[in-house]
């Protein structure tokens, strides 16, 4: 019998610093009215001090994780970090989550798929355990994105959309009786780099004469850039292709669904995607006003804030949806 990947335990860390829409509005031409209404989004959680990396906000979510399964560090067979903002422009912070958890020598890989991280990574995951490379896995997906942010009227665009977290899930290869139907079912995933310039950071890059220039810094290109419009046209196509796919796949209904993840970078396209399917507001879960746009940590977040509040409970058909950068895109199956 083919092994199953069964998700163990699942948490989540947030930086204590709230950052409302009124404390932006001092620092920048804009209004609790302007951002919620365009993104659904009230607060958002900012690292307090510069010293606290991407890798120390995983650690504490992997940690809590690690605990929740009635795991130790040395159980571990792999790590699979989502990010999109390592500590270092290289290694990731996969091998320093592996060093600072006291794992063993076990492999250690990134991914960067941006929003997408946490479907490509379940994804990744589903085949090391279908495979038999695998056992005990964790994920980590990981976020500290406040420091590159224009918090000028100049950056706004951006500057409004985005927080700081982390999410880490325990996920475990099962097989025979104790798999009762668990586990990831499907993942679909897709990308179209047509799209790369749309929504990205270009600085500091090879792609630029001199890497990084002061010019740059002067001139503001080292902070993300969005043609929101586009993205937010693309991201609802290729969310409903992806659930209908999966649903169809599978043989199942909207109806079947019990709770639906969504990547959160905007409530208005959640709201879409979730109109289009024919869904419930009670199947679908939202976070995005306290939390903002954390990118690869949003779905994991909002998966343990959902088993925190009773809302998946074992035997809970859970879709996850995500859309981002690059552009990446896809969505998991999963029977909790």
């Amino acid at each position: 019998m083919m092994a199953q990947s069964v998700v163990r335990s699942v948490a989540h860390f947030v930086p204590s610093k709230r950052v409302t829409n009124e404390d932006l509005s001092k620092c920048m031409d804009t209004s609790d009215a302007w951002i919620t209404e365009r993104t659904g989004i009230k607060e958002r959680r900012f690292i307090d001090t510069e010293s606290i990396s991407t890798s120390a906000l995983g650690l504490e979510a992997a940690r809590k994780a690690i605990t929740l399964a009635g795991w130790e560090p040395r159980d571990i067979d792999l790590i699979v970090a989502a990010t999109l903002s390592p500590d270092y422009y290289f290694p990731g912070i996969g091998v320093m989550i592996q060093h600072q958890l006291g794992c063993r020598t076990i492999p250690a890989l990134d991914i960067r798929a941006q929003c997408s991280g946490l479907v490509y990574g379940l994804s990744c995951i589903d085949g090391y355990v279908k495979s038999r490379q695998a056992k005990k896995i964790l994920l980590v997906c990981a976020e500290v994105q406040s420091p590159v942010l224009d918090l000028t009227t100049r950056g706004r665009e951006m500057a409004v959309l985005f927080g700081d977290g982390a999410g880490a899930l325990c996920i475990e290869a099962v097989e025979g009786a104790a798999f009762e139907g668990r586990g990831i079912l499907d993942s679909y995933l897709g990308s179209d780099g047509s799209g790369a310039d749309v929504l990205c950071m270009k600085v500091p890059g090879t792609a630029t004469p001199g890497f990084l220039r002061a010019s740059d810094i002067s001139e503001a290109r080292v902070h993300p850039h969005m043609d929101g419009k586009v993205v937010f046209k693309n991201a609802v196509t290729r969310l409903i292709e992806t659930a209908t796919t999966l649903l169809k796949r599978n043989n199942l209904q909207a109806r079947d669904i019990g709770l639906l993840l969504p990547h959160q970078a905007n409530l208005r396209i959640n709201e879409m995607v979730r109109e289009q399917l024919g869904l419930s507001p009670q199947q679908v879960f939202n976070n995005i006003d306290r939390y903002g746009n954390t990118t690869a940590a949003t779905i994991p977040i909002c998966m343990s804030e959902a088993m925190e509040q009773g809302r998946l409970q074992p035997g809970t058909l859970v879709m996850t949806l995500a859309f981002g950068a690059g552009f990446t895109w896809g969505g998991n199956l999963m029977r909790w």
